[in-house]
């Protein structure tokens, strides 16, 4: 399945974010994970994140607006049976750290 880029403008920004399951994937949800052609491009990763049972997806996906790219993100995940409950990212301060 392609990106919300593939039918958008070429000069769609890449958004990075993190998405956060409602529940750790069961065995079968990341089994549908790695063979999931949907999933396969590599715009949706998987994590854990201090031990075994904190599992986030981080993502890179190309699209007009961030809503767009982690409304595709999440939507694929559905696919293989895993809700979102949260979306996190990163917002650089301009001009660099505060003090």
């Amino acid at each position: 399945m392609s990106s919300p880029a593939d039918t958008a403008v070429a000069s769609d920004p890449e958004w990075t974010f993190v998405l956060f399951p409602e529940e750790r994937p069961t065995e079968e949800q990341s089994d549908a994970f790695d063979r999931c052609d949907d999933l396969a491009s590599g715009e949706i990763g998987w994590e854990t994140r201090g031990g075994r049972e904190n599992v986030v997806f981080p993502c890179a996906v190309e699209a007009p607006h961030l809503e767009d790219a982690v409304a595709w993100a999440a939507d694929r995940l559905k696919k293989v049976g895993i809700s979102v409950t949260q979306a996190h990212m990163q917002i650089p301060l301009i001009g660099g750290e505060s003090e």
